[in-house]
């Protein structure tokens, strides 16, 4: 316990290091990138900062504010001269990262948690809030003996400045996840590629209303990229939509001015809400789909042996190809006096045989077989390009596998058997799966009888049916 405790000790110890050169480099890097006017047209650290502390809560620590405090305070003490100043401005930035750590606390579990819907709803207002009281602050006390006009117009610009970045920024830590299954399609990049001609299209109409014109190809982008992809998209869109406003490349009018400092206001405030919009459209999306994936795992699944059901098995079959020729193999197999298991020891403990005899197969055959509960007590193991020596291998080895295992139940051992019959069958030109499972199980389930018939624990294949050989083996 001491070890551990230490471990996590040493842990909390990192991050509170690494939050505190995140912080540091991005301070840095953002205030180098001051505009005039403007303060800073993306001041990402706090968005940032707020992201990590909610998607790994175990970093959302006291210290580690302390941390971030110190790094901002750090940054404009050595490259802006800054003294009590500092102090007062990057506490707004402080208030911004506590505001979305504590309205979002608790969105996430663990780092692999899914974005739903409803959380993606719950972070506008929330982004609204932190906006709203860091930029009031911020605006406030970074106005030094200027007029009221000033003062809001500077508060304006801080809120603005603090709601766009923070939409664009959070859905991205918010959704990073490695996506291994995603392959980039047609559509896929016809979507992605489409983006650019709409900023084009943009840039040559102009007009206030020309930033809501790559919002159709951001949800095109949303319903067939990964969330993640999607919202890295939506952010650089955001990006360059907001600094095409600053350089007049979108709309006829210059930021040097409270009437067109307001509109670069409401552009911010257009784009942050632009886009949420696919981000929310991706997030539901990505909800459907993986309702959509546990649905189909439950249909195709048998939930006490965790293996594929009779139609799962089917369905599975359906997307292996079938050229001519291939060979197909089956072990269909039962347990043998299953029935006497559930009578003498209650039907949780044959449940129990059902369940551990699922979890051996799935270990050690899940990779040579397709394997399903055919029924009841009844499996069936689906093998391709297999001889019919190799399958008799196969089967012989799970046969003696099952007799010497021992099965668990609550208050004893249980030693139990199995009877197998087997068929290896050629593939006809044109032929469909139903159909040859249909010739495999007829011969398999008739040799299957047959291992009943010679005294179970047995195995038939399907080259001894009227075999004298058969008659010389003894149950083992």
């Amino acid at each position: 316990m001491e070890k551990i405790a230490f471990l996590d000790r040493f842990r909390g110890i990192a991050d509170t290091v690494a939050l505190f050169l995140l912080t540091f480099f991005l301070c840095y890097v953002s205030s180098h990138l001051r505009l005039p006017l403007v303060l800073s047209m993306f001041w990402i650290v706090n968005a940032v900062v707020a992201g990590i502390f909610v998607r790994y809560p175990s970093t959302h620590r006291p210290t580690n504010y302390l941390a971030c405090a110190l790094a901002m305070f750090l940054n404009d003490y050595l490259f802006s001269g800054w003294l009590s100043s500092a102090i007062l401005i990057n506490m707004a930035n402080i208030i911004f990262i506590a505001v979305i750590a504590i309205g979002l606390r608790g969105m996430w579990k663990s780092p692999t948690d899914q974005l739903t819907p409803k959380q993606v709803l719950i972070l506008f207002p929330v982004c609204l809030a932190a906006s709203l009281l860091s930029g009031t602050w911020g605006g406030i006390v970074s106005v030094e003996g200027k007029t009221l006009t000033d003062t809001l117009l500077n508060v304006a610009l801080w809120v603005s400045e603090q709601f766009s970045t923070g939409l664009m920024i959070l859905p991205l830590i918010l959704s990073f996840k490695r996506s291994r299954k995603f392959v980039w399609q047609r559509t896929s990049v016809l979507a992605v590629l489409s983006v650019p001609l709409l900023f084009l299209g943009a840039a040559l109409v102009s007009g206030p209303g020309s930033i809501a014109f790559p919002l159709p190809m951001l949800i095109w982008c949303a319903l067939v990229l990964p969330v993640f992809v999607s919202a890295l998209v939506t952010f650089l869109v955001g990006i360059l939509e907001i600094m095409m406003v600053y350089e007049n490349l979108i709309g006829e009018h210059l930021v040097n001015s409270p009437p067109e400092i307001m509109t670069l206001v409401s552009i911010r405030l257009g784009v942050a809400a632009m886009v949420l919009t696919p981000f929310m459209v991706s997030v539901t999306i990505d909800a459907v789909k993986t309702l959509n994936r546990r649905l189909e795992i439950r249909a195709n699944t048998d939930f006490l042996t965790q293996l594929l059901s009779r139609a799962g098995l089917f369905d599975k079959l359906n997307d292996v190809s079938l050229p001519s020729g291939r060979s197909v193999g089956m072990i269909l197999f039962d347990i043998d006096y299953f029935k006497a298991i559930n009578d003498n020891f209650g039907h949780q403990a044959g449940d129990s045989v059902l369940s551990e005899l699922g979890y051996i197969l799935r270990r050690d055959y899940k990779e040579k077989f397709y394997i399903s509960r055919f029924g009841g007590e009844e499996f069936a193991l689906i093998g391709l390009d297999i001889s019919c020596e190799q399958l008799y291998q196969q089967a012989e080895a799970l046969r003696l596998r099952v007799a010497r295992h021992d099965f668990s139940l609550s208050d004893r051992s249980l030693s139990i058997t199995i009877s197998l019959g087997l068929e290896v069958a050629t593939v006809d030109h044109d032929e469909e799966w139903a159909h040859i499972i249909t010739r495999l199980v007829t011969k398999a389930d008739s040799r299957l009888y047959l291992s009943k018939a010679e005294g179970r624990n047995l195995t038939t294949p399907d080259w001894s049916e009227g075999s004298p050989a058969l008659s010389d083996r003894t149950p083992t």
